[in-house]
């Protein structure tokens, strides 16, 4: 009999409705803000993940962002560091080979002012020119030197030079000159091809105006000048 009884009492209640947004919403409405402890739960949980989520973003906004940009701009030295190592490292290990390298063209350098004449062996250079010149079979019209050209660190000496022969001489006449022991270039140079003086021959005579350069450096008279003593200001 009390069983039957119990499976009445079930029978009676009435179903539990289902939650819903719209009651969801609505019991946001009703909430008491003086009376916390009577809120449902489901609205507890709800306002107890909204403020964590309030404070995640906020405190990422306010430290978490700032400590990122601190570390990339800390990779960045970092990555900028490193590339300034590896170029000094690299410069350090080759620095035998560049040592190397700049004691070479010291060299090279001092072998070619050797090349350069003196102001005291132009005279003697011209004469080297002539001679040069006279066993390649050219004969020489006029040899001058023409006022010096200054330069930086060095004078350039054009020699003006007209002579007449052949082509074969001409050639061997500029290969000759680049054996000198000083450095001699021939530049702007004309060719007039006139009637031979020797009637036998019907090969034109070839004239030749050529414009020679030699070069003197100034290296050790700027240096000698400038160790000398003013003398105007030395005077009392």
């Amino acid at each position: 009999m009390s069983q039957e009884n119990d499976l009445n009492d079930v029978s009676t209640q009435p179903p539990k409705s289902k939650m819903t947004f719209k009651k969801f919403t609505q019991q946001f409405n009703s909430l008491d803000p003086n009376n916390y402890g009577s809120w449902p739960i489901i609205v507890k949980f709800t306002c107890w993940l909204f403020i964590t989520f309030v404070i995640c973003v906020v405190g990422y906004f306010v430290l978490v962002s700032s400590v990122i940009d601190q570390i990339s701009t800390a990779r960045a030295q970092e990555e900028n560091l490193l590339n300034e190592y590896r170029q000094k490292e690299s410069t350090l290990r080759n620095l035998e080979r560049y040592e190397q390298q700049l004691k070479t063209m010291q060299d090279s350098f001092n072998e070619q002012l050797q090349q350069l004449p003196k102001e005291s062996e132009i005279p003697g250079l011209v004469e080297d020119i002539n001679v040069t010149g006279v066993e390649s079979g050219l004969k020489f019209k006029n040899i001058r030197l023409d006022p010096e050209i200054r330069q930086n660190f060095f004078l350039e000496q054009p020699i003006s030079i007209e002579a007449t022969g052949d082509f074969h001489a001409f050639g061997q006449f500029a290969s000759d000159i680049a054996l000198l022991p000083r450095i001699v270039t021939l530049q702007d140079f004309s060719i007039t091809a006139q009637p031979n003086s020797n009637k036998k021959s019907e090969i034109p005579e070839l004239s030749y105006i050529v414009n020679a350069k030699t070069y003197r450096y100034l290296g050790n008279e700027l240096s000698s000048l400038g160790s000398q003593p003013n003398s105007s200001t030395g005077a009392k």
